[in-house]
């Protein structure tokens, strides 16, 4: 499974949270900024540069700026619910 780096410690807003998946996923400029988009690009594919399956792995989550947190905390759930659901895709959260 492929595997994509976020490192977690320049997350200082929300959309540094967006960007840092953006740029791992090759998202288009165009990408919604809220996790309904986030799940459509993710589940119905055909949007990002990389596709599932992939496992994302977040380092330095411990470092989250104040203005991330729950953004931060919102894409990590987001994640690991498409997970549940048998979407192929993994994240790995790192402190």
């Amino acid at each position: 499974m492929r595997e994509l780096i976020l490192d977690a410690s320049v997350w200082k807003t929300k959309d540094d949270v967006y960007d840092s998946f953006f740029k791992a996923v090759g998202s288009p400029e165009w990408h919604g900024r809220n996790l309904d988009a986030l799940n459509d690009s993710i589940v119905g594919g055909q949007i990002n540069a990389v596709e599932i399956p992939y496992r994302l792995i977040v380092r330095r989550y411990s470092h989250v700026g104040e203005g991330a947190r729950k953004m931060a905390a919102a894409f990590v759930a987001l994640i690991r619910e498409l997970a549940e659901k048998g979407c192929p895709i993994e994240i790995a959260v790192e402190e």
